[in-house]
This record gives structure tokens, C-alpha cells and sequence, in this order.
């Protein structure tokens, strides 16, 4: 018997793999975006993006392992398939697992990557303990949930392959390691999104700039939802004979809360497009300085001044380069800002040809910011 010749996916098989795939071409395009983003804006391949990356590559390795599955058998009654059938069955499933614990996994280090800099300075090195803490927690916590899983039975094919001779006793330890590993990855979910929205609140950024963080960092409570609700059809799993069917059920929500979070650390690294988004919608200079079209129209060169991030929440102009392309700089609004920024205008001089620019810099940090004096600057470019 091969994989051919086996009926059509049920109506469960069928939506585990349309909602899968689904969730993964969304996931693709937005890390798509993601790369791009950090490549062209931030001349950058960042932490937070490579953990992204890792984690959908994982990830689709399990959809992978999971679509064979669900060909052979996953989502049908177990009294309806073939022995052969079962075990491929399970073989996939079980190898698909870790696959989906280490996405997730990854995911959430993407997100924690990026919190860490996030804060400004005050109690800085409590909130990336904190951070940090939360994420190892969850790495350590899978590891050990997959070891789990390959130590339930010995030989450890009896785990897909039940009339090998062998014994399956760690599958009760198993379980109960599953429960601790689903109330762990759900409360990091939540903490994981509802610290962001607190930060994110409390900061001197546009209203409409919190609101979008905090609705693209809220997927995480999403996928908090998911993991409680796998957590909980896990019990289902011991009593019940149809593995191949309450197996399916609980690959959806882990499924589901491995994207979610997959996409809550991608989503925030579209900076970029909402900035551009965001100017087009208001009146207001940005808080970062950038040249405006009137001051780059009719000459040849635009000069571009980027602000980056000091580990203690402090900014600085870090670059100045001539660009013969009509576009704008970038700006990222989650560099540093401490909770008491007050932010002031300072008028910068440069010199090439006639451009003039203007940057906004945090009141009190002139000896970090070119032309940052008070008065104005000549700058020879």
C-alpha cells in the first residue's frame, strides 16, 4: 500500500491543511516583507529576523511532516484505517511535533529579541531580565518536552509502530510534562504580549503609532488562547483509543498558536510601511528628523540622517550619505525613548549644494546629536 492510494483527507484532515497552509503563506509573505524591510531600511539583517526565519523553516518542515500525515490518516476514525495506514500515520505526527514545539519556540526568542530594545533606561536591565528570563524559560521548557516525547517508549519506534515488541511506559510522565509545557508557553504568550502594549502606552509616541503596535503584538494573546485550548485537549489523548482522530484536533491549535506567533514577531518589523503610513495620515513633523520633499526637490543629491538607538535609550545621528534616488529616508519608531523624553527642534545646516534638513532631537542629549548646540551648524559634506 502507498500514499496514492489512499482516499481523500476528511473534513477535519481538510481544514487542518487549509488553515495550515493558509497561515503559512501569510507567515511567508509577511517575513518576506520583514527581510526586505530590515535589508533595504535598517542595512541590516537583524536578531529578531533571523529567529523568524528559523522559526518558519521549522515550521515548515512540520507542515510538511503534517500534510503526509493527514494523506495517510490524520483526521480519520483509527477503526477505519489499516495498519499500515496507522503507523504512517503516527510516524509523521510524532515527527512533526518537535518541529512545531521549536518554531514556536523561536518565535517567541524573535519576539523577546526584540522587546530587549525596545525600553528606554529607566530600570533597563530589570526589564531585559525579565525578557530574556521569559524566553530561555520556554527554549528550556521545549527541549525537555521533546526529549519527553522520544522517551516514551523503548525501542523508540513503538512510538508510531505499536505491535513492536517494547514497553511505553513514560507516557503518562509525557503528558504531564505536556500540561507544564502548555501552561508555560501560554502564560510567556500573554506576558509576551501584553508587556509591549504597557511599554508601548507609556512612551511619548503618536496615538495611532501605539494602537498599531499594540494591535500587531496582540496576536500574541491569540495565540495564548490557542495554546490554553491545546493545553486542555491534551487530557483527551489518554482516554481515547482514535489517536489518529484527537491527534488532528491538537495539531490545529498548535498549529495555530505556532503562526500567530510566528507572525506577532514579524509584524512589528514592518516599521517602515506604517511609518510612511502614518505621515501620510498626519500633519505633524516626525519625531526623527528626515528631509522634507520641498527641501530635496530640484536638487541632485539628497542627504539622508538616520537616528539609531543607544543601549540606555539615548539618539544620535549616526550617518549622512548622498542619494541620487528621489526617496525617502526611513525612520524606526521603536528607537529608544525613555518615559520622560521631551522633544525639541533643532535646525541643522548641510552642505551640499543648497539642501537644508531638519532633525528633532531628544532635549538634553546635544553632545550626542550633530548640530544638537541650540543654534545652527555648518556641516562640509
Amino acid at each position: 500500500m502507498d500514499i496514492s492510494s489512499n482516499p481523500p483527507a476528511t473534513k477535519l484532515g481538510s481544514i487542518l491543511l487549509e488553515a495550515s497552509w493558509s497561515l503559512f503563506g501569510i507567515s511567508f509573505l509577511i517575513l518576506g516583507l520583514r527581510l526586505f524591510s530590515d535589508l533595504y531600511f535598517m542595512r541590516s539583517f537583524r536578531l529578531p529576523s533571523f529567529f523568524t526565519l528559523l522559526g518558519l523553516l521549522l515550521g515548515l518542515a512540520g507542515q510538511i511532516l503534517i500534510t503526509y500525515s493527514v494523506r495517510w490518516g490524520l483526521g480519520r476514525h483509527i477503526e477505519g484505517l489499516e495498519p499500515k495506514q496507522i503507523e504512517m500515520t503516527m510516524t509523521y505526527i510524532w515527527h512533526a511535533q518537535p518541529m512545531q514545539l521549536l518554531a514556536n519556540a523561536s518565535g517567541k526568542l524573535a519576539i523577546a529579541t526584540l522587546l530587549v530594545t525596545l525600553h528606554g533606561p529607566k530600570f533597563a536591565r530589570a526589564k531585559s531580565i525579565f525578557i530574556w528570563t521569559l524566553a530561555a524559560t520556554q527554549a528550556i521548557i521545549v527541549v525537555i518536552a521533546i526529549a519527553m516525547i522520544y522517551a516514551q517508549c523503548r525501542p523508540v519506534q513503538k512510538l508510531w509502530r505499536v505491535t513492536l515488541p517494547g514497553v511505553c511506559d513514560g507516557r503518562v510522565r509525557n503528558e504531564n510534562w505536556a500540561y507544564l509545557q502548555g501552561g508555560v508557553s501560554s502564560s510567556v504568550d500573554l506576558a509576551l504580549a501584553i508587556y509591549p502594549i504597557v511599554l508601548f502606552w507609556d512612551l511619548r509616541i503618536q496615538a495611532l503609532k501605539k494602537l498599531i503596535l499594540s494591535v500587531l503584538f496582540a496576536f500574541g494573546i491569540i495565540a495564548c488562547i490557542c495554546s490554553i485550548v491545546r493545553t486542555v485537549n491534551i487530557s483527551r489523548l489518554g482516554h481515547t483509543s482514535d489517536l489518529t482522530h484527537a491527534v488532528a484536533q491538537l495539531v490545529i491549535w498548535n498549529t495555530a498558536e505556532m503562526y500567530l506567533v510566528l507572525l506577532a514577531g514579524s509584524l512589528p518589523g514592518l516599521s517602515p510601511y506604517f511609518n510612511k503610513r502614518i505621515r501620510a495620515l498626519s500633519n505633524r513633523n516626525s519625531s526623527y528628523g528626515y528631509p522634507s520633499r520641498q527641501s530635496r526637490a530640484g536638487h541632485k543629491h539628497d542627504i539622508v540622517l538616520k537616528l539609531s538607538s543607544l543601549p540606555h535609550g539615548r539618539s544620535k545621528a549616526f550617518a549622512s550619505r548622498n542619494n541620487n534616488k528621489n526617496e525617502e529616508s526611513s525612520e524606526n519608531f521603536f528607537s529608544g525613548m525613555s518615559n520622560r523624553d521631551i522633544m525639541k527642534t533643532t535646525e541643522v545646516n548641510v552642505v551640499s549644494g543648497e539642501s537644508t534638513s531638519r532633525a528633532q532631537t531628544p532635549h538634553g542629549q546635544g553632545d550626542e546629536t550633530a548640530g544638537s548646540h541650540g543654534g545652527k551648524e555648518k556641516l562640509g559634506v
